[in-house]
């Protein structure tokens, strides 16, 4: 049996700079989960736009039960849409395969909600996630 290992995002570093928590300003853990990164772009117009997101681990009682949309066909990501959102928040859950009750959660805050470009960014990464086996 293969075993779990770190996530794959398909991430243009020209898009996303990626920093531990700490190198970010921020706690280890977010509402008790474990934060294992910040994610952040930018778009530089009239105006400097800004979209930041963190990467946490979770534990999902029930698949079935979450309301969510594919972020793309055959995608691993799917957006929450069963929270109340703070204006410009997008939500995103990746469940581990098989029947590990594990998830990669991310939450991003987009700072304007205009921002298309930002918008796509993110669609792009989160339809890029994969798991990846360790199969050494």
């Amino acid at each position: 049996m293969a075993d779990m290992v770190l996530p794959a995002f398909e991430m243009d570093c020209r898009d996303w700079l990626v920093v531990s928590p700490s190198e970010a300003g921020m706690p280890e853990e977010a509402e008790g989960a474990p934060l294992l990164a910040v994610l952040s772009t930018m778009v530089v117009e009239e105006d400097i736009r800004e979209a930041t997101g963190a990467l946490t681990v979770g534990i999902i009682e029930d698949k079935d039960d979450l309301d969510t949309r594919a972020v793309a066909p055959g995608s691993t990501a799917r957006e929450l849409l069963d929270f109340d959102p703070q204006p410009g928040t997008r939500r995103y859950v990746m469940p581990a395969p098989g029947e590990q009750r594990l998830a990669l959660l991310a939450e991003f805050v987009v700072e304007d909600d205009l921002a298309a470009e930002l918008d796509q960014r993110v669609e792009r990464l989160m339809a890029s996630f994969r798991w990846q086996e360790n199969v050494a």
